[in-house]
């Protein structure tokens, strides 16, 4: 039988990944600004649109103006530092994480995937594939954070091998081809193309305005 989800917020702890350098891009790009609104907020408010709670995970004090924020524990240790983090503090059975530097990535696209997730039978951890994988979109169940701590406290760096130990083997790859609809197929790899430099960012904002 499926599971029976809320029509309001789900019951699901979104955390924005903002604890990178942004050294290509050569300023802080959790408050960059994406067609005039920084891109934590716009990160911000995708997450609240359907999670019960919405933080931002990373060592930046200076973002508590846009949601509360959970420390990282570790330094140099990638995005998995911050996805600890936000396990650590979450109050919610599951947590949702996004990076900062996805503004094209649609709240819809987020929403139906959260849905499915919570709608599968057993499993504790899933992040999305768009042609090769992407691991810092990631759902991951609040109980699965020591698993993840005893890899990182192994050495473990590369994001996908530790959400896979997280998951101990019930892990969903989502590819995003599956939830998005039929008209929308041929540009979801415009969705998760980065951001990590002016120009890029130039252009994407070029082709959400409808110019590229």
């Amino acid at each position: 039988m499926a599971l029976a989800l809320p029509a309001g917020p789900l019951p699901v702890q979104g955390f924005v990944l903002a604890g990178g350098k942004s050294a290509r891009m050569g300023e802080d790009k959790a408050r960059l600004r994406f067609r005039g609104r920084p891109m934590v907020e716009l990160a911000v408010e995708k997450l609240s649109g359907f999670c019960a709670e919405v933080g931002i995970a990373g060592n930046r004090a200076d973002l508590a103006e846009f949601a509360p924020v959970v420390p990282e524990l570790r330094l140099e240790v990638g995005p998995a530092a911050g996805i600890e983090a936000g396990l650590g503090a979450a109050r919610q059975p599951w947590t949702m994480f996004l990076p900062v530097d996805a503004p094209l990535v649609p709240a819809h696209l987020l929403r139906r995937w959260c849905e499915a997730v919570l709608a599968g039978q057993g499993l504790t951890v899933s992040y999305l594939r768009c042609g090769q994988s992407q691991p810092a979109f990631c759902m991951v169940r609040a109980e699965c954070r020591e698993r993840l701590s005893a890899g990182l406290d192994q050495g473990l760096r590369r994001l996908e091998d530790l959400l896979q130990i997280a998951g101990g083997g019930r892990v969903w790859v989502c590819d995003v081809q599956e939830l998005a609809g039929e008209t929308q197929r041929k540009i979801v790899s415009r969705w998760f193309a980065n951001l990590n430099t002016p120009e890029e960012l130039a252009d994407a904002e070029r082709w959400a305005s409808g110019e590229g």
